[in-house]
């Protein structure tokens, strides 16, 4: 048992490190690259995995090896000693940790930034992989340390300053909002007065209004992170609202600035989603091997016991086969994993040949009515159809359709496949009268590992089916798709080309 369930985890963590990253990772570092951050990730001991572009260019280092040796010399000597105390003090609480420093630039420029670097932990509670964003706030700061000591010249600059700036008195009334803040926003300093949370996302009104009046009663400096209507693209964006209370000498009120970090907050929850998903199948993958190992071990026990004489030999027949049921589940999750690596990896080739469609459809279903006679699968009646494609590829694909069919369709309801051939395509459609597909999840069904919300508690498999089917299908340049409404049922479509 012991030896099965180490099975398990080891291929899980193969499969996982050679091929979700080959696509996710991919992803993650376009993601990483397009937005106007520096990005870095570490392991659980704080040292660092990768840096996005953005640090690349900012210190015109090209090797990954020289700029991890020099992201602390670029650390401002006074700003140095704090982060060597704070950043291991995070390390070792495993809590979120936010700070602003300054970074020396290619140049010799030093520049303000806020670093922000957040844990991610598995099950267990242990930490996988620390990600930290590091964004320039140099103007910003700038601004707020004039703003501070002057406030003519915080008139001047806030005018001409790009970033929405806004001031509070004493009481906790607003007095002051920059040109920037109205652009942003799209109101004038009278609605915000008027109604001060209108344009706050109702998720974050509550708290937000909290965490401000707290701080405001103890006059302690102040970053919010929220969403807030931007007029320009009329959508809620994230935002980081950070001010400094302001005394002369007493208690003034506070000098604020609004940054978008939309995109910053977009990747940050990115990365979440992408290490759920890698977690979620990992927890299905190690169920899914485990089930048919498990059921293994039991048949060719009591088969040692028949042997020995222990038991009756009349019943052999019966576990020999269960324990080749299981072998071919095992070799279907495998077959799975593989074809995935191959696709990863650009390896799965293609052994096209002309055949019938219409006929190879036929068999298809005859040999899945055979290992399932509890739903009739109805065919519709076409001539033959020529192709070239990869006639066992293709009957994966087919053979995965009317599978899912099956697998989510009340037990006795009809399967429906028609095939319509046009003028330079063939186009196969399985219909089935099962539970459907939310609207809202159906863009992300043929993603490599995805799973229908609550779906694997209910039904077995990895996920990888459809992702596989719509590989093999896009590499004949064809097109794979579905219609679904919940509770009625699903439709999923493929075309391939015709043989010319």
């Amino acid at each position: 048992m012991e030896e099965a369930e180490s099975f398990a985890v080891e291929a899980n963590e193969l499969v996982w490190t050679n091929n979700e990253f080959g696509g996710s990772d991919n992803r993650f570092r376009f993601l990483a690259d397009a937005i106007p951050h520096k990005v870095w990730t570490s392991g659980p001991d704080g040292k660092a995995t990768y840096y996005n572009q953005g640090w690349y260019d900012y210190m015109h280092i090209q090797n990954f090896a020289e700029l991890r040796a020099k992201i602390w010399d670029i650390l401002h000597p006074d700003d140095l000693a704090i982060a060597m105390v704070e950043y291991p003090q995070a390390l070792a609480t495993g809590r979120e940790k936010q700070m602003e420093h300054r970074f020396r630039r290619h140049d010799g420029v030093y520049r303000w930034h806020l670093t922000r670097f957040i844990p991610h932990k598995n099950e267990k509670g242990d930490i996988v992989v620390w990600v930290g964003t590091s964004t320039d706030i140099h103007e910003q700061k700038l601004a707020q340390q004039a703003l501070q000591a002057s406030e003519a010249h915080f008139k001047a600059l806030t005018f001409y300053n790009s970033l929405p700036i806004w001031q509070m008195n004493a009481n906790g009334r607003l007095v002051f909002v920059n040109d920037a803040w109205r652009a942003w926003s799209g109101i004038e300093m009278e609605e915000a007065i008027a109604d001060p949370v209108s344009r706050i996302h109702p998720d974050d009104r509550d708290r937000v209004t909290h965490e401000f009046q707290n701080l405001f009663a103890e006059k302690l400096p102040m970053q919010l992170k929220l969403r807030y209507k931007n007029a320009e693209k009329d959508e809620y964006r994230w935002i980081l609202d950070n001010a400094h209370p302001v005394f002369n000498p007493d208690f003034d009120g506070y000098i604020g600035t609004m940054t978008d970090i939309h995109e910053q907050e977009q990747s940050r929850l990115t990365i979440q989603q992408l290490m759920k998903k890698k977690d979620d199948f990992l927890a299905i993958a190690s169920h899914e091997l485990k089930t048919p190992i498990t059921s293994m071990k039991a048949s060719m026990q009591i088969l040692d016991k028949i042997i020995s004489g222990r038991y009756s030999a009349e019943k052999s027949g019966s576990f020999i086969s269960m324990a080749n049921k299981q072998v071919d589940k095992l070799m279907a999750i495998v077959t799975d994993l593989l074809d995935v690596s191959k696709i990863q990896s650009g390896k799965m080739q293609l052994n096209k040949t002309s055949y019938d469609f219409n006929e190879s459809i036929r068999e298809c279903v005859a040999e899945t009515m055979l290992h399932d006679p509890a739903h009739e699968i109805l065919l519709s009646k076409t001539g033959p159809a020529a192709i070239r494609a990869d006639k066992l590829r293709i009957e994966q694909v087919i053979v995965n359709l009317l599978s899912n069919a099956i697998k989510y369709s009340p037990a006795g309801s009809p399967i429906h496949v028609k095939i319509e051939q046009k003028s330079t395509e063939i186009k196969c459609s399985v219909t089935d009268q099962g539970i459907g597909v939310p609207a809202e999840q159906q863009p992300f069904l043929f993603d490599r590992f995805y799973r229908v919300d609550d779906s694997s508690a209910m039904f077995p498999g990895l996920g990888l089916g459809l992702y596989i089917s719509s590989e093999i299908v896009k590499k004949h340049q064809g097109k794979i798709g579905l219609f679904s409404e919940v509770g009625k049922g699903s439709t999923f479509w493929f075309t391939l080309p015709l043989d010319e």
